[in-house]
């Protein structure tokens, strides 16, 4: 028998796939949050969770095995050196390509169609067209990270006649939405041709403070950047600079390094930066399309783990993801 701890909201339909993809013998509990789970005092029996239980809870939880979380980022585990190590850590890498990729298409647009100037225009009684409208068709947008959001961000700026160039971690990889992809050891080069260049990966060791002012200088001057990774992978201190002194054309942040910025830094007050809470994967509580899939790989991880069998999205804490 497994003991298995589920402690987001389900709606009826949702328990009932998981209750499908469980054995007779196993318990699930259903609980709403991580506190309704400490308060049932269940913790020392649970060997499966669905969430991302905070350290103390798991310090309590005896018997804890695998832990499945609701999101693609494992950085709130794999920083923490004292992590144990009997734990199976899975991700939910694979849900969230379409909802982020919508985010990265229409911050772009918004910036092409001086969308925020419009608003700023119309709020001070102004009705003028404002130059510098752009499409982008023609362009060609950098994607570092070619997994899931990559890939789903590719496909949809081909949509709009954009050229795709993908960065990967190793050479070898097969990705069909790109037109052209290279190992990160290209990222210098390919920079200095990208009308827009998006960041979606990882926050690792390898990935922190990748873009600092030398590779923020080589980016084309009209270039728009975009990061839906982590925070620290951009300096921030270095794009603030190169956006007051017009070396790039805009950003669009999900993501900051101090997250959130300060109120008064000049990021929030930029017209030509969309910025905006680490929304971008809209997640459990928010989207129907977004935990159906989370759940989708939870229950086929269920079933993997009945048979003994690897499991999807399992984390790699040598590599950090």
């Amino acid at each position: 028998m497994r003991m298995i701890a589920v402690t987001k909201k389900c709606l009826e339909c949702e328990k009932n796939q998981i209750l499908s993809s469980v054995g007779k013998e196993d318990r699930v509990l259903f609980f709403d949050d991580e506190k309704e789970l400490l308060e049932s005092g269940e913790c020392a029996d649970i060997e499966i969770v669905l969430g991302e239980p905070q350290h103390s809870t798991i310090r309590v939880m005896r018997h804890l095995r695998w832990i499945q979380m609701t999101w693609a980022g494992a950085n709130q585990y794999t920083s923490d050196a004292d992590f144990p190590d009997h734990i199976t850590l899975t991700s939910a890498s694979g849900a969230y390509g379409c909802v982020i990729s919508e985010y990265i298409v229409s911050g772009i647009l918004a910036l092409y169609k001086n969308l925020f100037s419009y608003r700023a225009q119309m709020q001070s009684g102004g009705w003028n067209r404002i130059k510098g409208d752009d499409t982008l068709e023609g362009k060609r947008a950098l994607i570092l990270g070619t997994g899931n959001i990559g890939q789903e961000t590719a496909k949809k700026l081909r949509c709009f006649g954009a050229y795709t160039v993908g960065i990967c971690r190793a050479s070898g990889n097969r990705h069909l939405p790109f037109d052209e992809i290279y190992t990160i050891d290209r990222v210098d080069a390919q920079l200095q041709d990208a009308d827009v260049v998006v960041i979606a990966l990882p926050g690792t060791a390898e990935t922190a403070g990748l873009f600092d002012a030398e590779r923020i200088r080589q980016m084309k001057p009209d270039a728009i950047l975009v990061n839906v990774g982590r925070g620290f992978v951009v300096n921030t201190d270095e794009l603030t600079h190169a956006l007051q002194k017009g070396l790039l054309r805009g950003a669009v942040l999900d993501v900051t390094e101090p997250e959130p910025l300060p109120e008064e830094h000049p990021l929030r007050h930029m017209e030509n930066v969309v910025l905006t809470p680490h929304v971008s994967g809209i997640s459990w509580g928010e989207n129907l399309f977004t935990r159906k899939r989370i759940l989708d790989i939870f229950c086929e991880n269920l079933k993997r783990d009945s048979m003994n069998a690897p499991k999807m999205n399992r984390i790699d804490f040598g590599k950090g993801y």
